[in-house]
């Protein structure tokens, strides 16, 4: 069985991964030079790295849900959220601090279907939001491959253990990258909201 973390970047993703490795899985989390394979005819070089491990989660992995669940019958899907407020301002950080050269651009837009790096922050939400839209909408009839999780809100090793089967360890739950208390999200969120129309 393979389990596939399908959250946004910038969700916890990092958090999860962690939290499969200490759970035993030979993990996989993001690749970016993968992503020049998407959407071509080499994309099959994807999926036979895949084989070699037992869970993943990040780029380019959290778009393939859908091609996972042909190709690797049984696999278990978590989906990590937060919610928009706080994402935007916890990947425009992110982007702040990253590569602007233009493969990465390249690769950002490849990955999010927008014009990096002219990207407006309504522009990424919208995005963000449709991905979440996507996933519950295909696994909607089918809940018990699915788990939707929010560290921020308190999930843990209770719900992914249970959804896994696996037994609860003793270690913490690894809250990787952990987002500033959520008064001061509430006062960095406003001038962003006020920007793109959000009262």
């Amino acid at each position: 069985m393979k389990v596939l973390g399908i959250g946004w970047a910038k969700t916890g993703t990092t958090s999860l991964g962690d939290a499969l490795k200490l759970l035993g899985y030979n993990h996989k989390s993001q690749d970016l030079p993968l992503v020049s394979y998407l959407r071509t005819g080499e994309e099959e070089r994807i999926y036979e790295l895949a084989k070699q491990y037992d869970s993943f989660e990040d780029w380019p992995w959290l778009l393939l849900y859908r091609q996972f669940d042909e190709r690797f019958p049984g696999t278990k899907f978590i989906l990590t959220l937060r919610d928009s407020e706080s994402w935007i301002i916890s990947y425009r950080k992110q982007l702040a601090r990253a590569d602007q050269g233009p493969q990465a651009s390249e690769w950002r837009s490849k990955l999010y279907d927008l014009p990096f790096p002219d990207v407006t922050d309504r522009q990424l939400i919208d995005r963000y939001e449709r991905h979440i839209a996507e996933v519950r909408s295909y696994f909607a009839d089918r809940p018990e491959d699915l788990l939707v999780v929010n560290w921020a809100k308190g999930d843990g090793w209770e719900q992914l253990c249970r959804f896994l089967g696996k037994p609860v360890p003793y270690a913490a739950f690894p809250h990787t990258n952990v987002a500033p208390r959520f008064s001061t999200l509430r006062r960095l969120a406003r001038p962003v909201k006020r920007a793109i129309g959000i009262r």
